[in-house]
């Protein structure tokens, strides 16, 4: 399943490498690309790391070269044409890379695909290591240094690993931990990384505006099915009164599947574009994944996400209504 030597195989065919997550990037795959941005360093590789989403501010310590580049199609189309070797960290969907993965298909490059995330239906890749089992796609990039170069896993690599880790299991209390996310902490605090400093810095630094939209969601939450759904919206009107960024929204779902009762969540962002961000989170009991797919998204049993089209209005009845529909199925094959 884990078959490291093609990967290696891969970066050392390439000359000229491009690394990338999904958009609106988490702390999973923000740190599984710096840990690789070390490793091609190391191995003098031509690579440049490509986004759809900027960075969120928790995160731009683990950039202090700025490196992370917003994707251009007029600054970056005619780089991307000279790419031997797409390296795809947790994006979950080929979709979540935005008009990248139209230029790479295009350009016929080699795509590797190194995940933790479902593909049910398949997946376009030229190789594909995904481990559904893994904690976070972090574990998997600590895996392959681990067997194939552990020589370079270093105090600043087992930061952006133990960063990966950290944020994908909530701190170690989601059901995604396991022993091998414990281990490696282990390890990584072993190396000299301070655990207690990242989590800080992550968790430790919000924004006012931030949590001035906290307390507006707070005020708006809204529930289902017996109480056992809670949803809200976050709409461009509150936004703009919070002063608050996109970025600023992460963790929300969380906070709203912690209510007492409630065993699924989402949340409905309106983007700018006659769009909407669906978060979906549940605490065990129901799949949502198969919810994020019917939307067109994906993701884990119990933390997906998807984009849809459309008015918040059209969104909202179409969204709550699947959501239901499918906790019911559920119900009844329990029963």
């Amino acid at each position: 399943m884990r078959d490291w030597l093609k990967i290696k195989q891969a970066i050392e065919q390439a000359k000229t490498i491009m690394l990338t997550t999904h958009e609106n990037p988490d702390g999973d795959g923000i740190g599984s690309i710096v840990v690789f941005q070390h490793y091609l360093r190391k191995k003098s590789k031509d690579f440049r790391i490509l986004m759809t989403s900027q960075l969120p501010e928790e995160f731009q310590f683990l950039d202090p070269l700025n490196t992370f580049e917003i994707y251009d199609e007029k600054k970056h189309s005619e780089w991307l044409l000279n790419v031997d070797l797409a390296l795809l960290l947790d994006i979950g969907n080929y979709d979540r890379t935005g008009l990248m993965w139209e230029a790479i298909k295009q350009n016929g490059t080699v795509v590797a695909n190194i995940d933790h995330h479902p593909y049910p239906n398949g997946h376009p890749f030229t190789i594909n290591i995904s481990d559904v089992n893994a904690s976070a796609t972090g574990e998997l990039v600590y895996d392959f240094l681990n067997e194939i170069e552990p020589k370079y896993l270093t105090k600043e690599v087992y930061e952006a690993i133990y960063v990966a880790i950290m944020t994908d299991t909530g701190s170690f209390s989601y059901n995604n931990t396991n022993i091998q996310c414990h281990e490696i902490a282990a390890e990584a605090i072993k190396a000299g990384v301070d655990t207690a400093k990242l989590h800080q810095m992550i968790y430790g630094s919000n924004s006012r505006s931030k949590i001035k939209l906290l307390a507006a969601v707070a005020d708006n939450i809204q529930y289902a099915h017996h109480g056992k759904v809670a949803w809200f919206v976050i709409d461009k009107e509150m936004m703009a009164k919070s002063g608050a960024i996109q970025e600023d929204v992460e963790g929300f779902t969380d906070f709203a599947r912690s209510i007492k009762g409630v065993e699924v969540s989402f949340m409905i962002f309106e983007n700018s574009n006659n769009s909407c961000r669906i978060n979906f989170r549940s605490k065990g009991f129901y799949s949502i994944n198969k919810v994020a797919q019917y939307f067109g998204g994906g993701g884990h049993s119990f933390a997906a996400g998807a984009k849809v089209n459309g008015t918040l209005s059209e969104t909202i009845d179409k969204v709550l209504d699947k959501t239901i529909e499918i906790m019911k199925d559920q119900e009844r094959i329990e029963k």
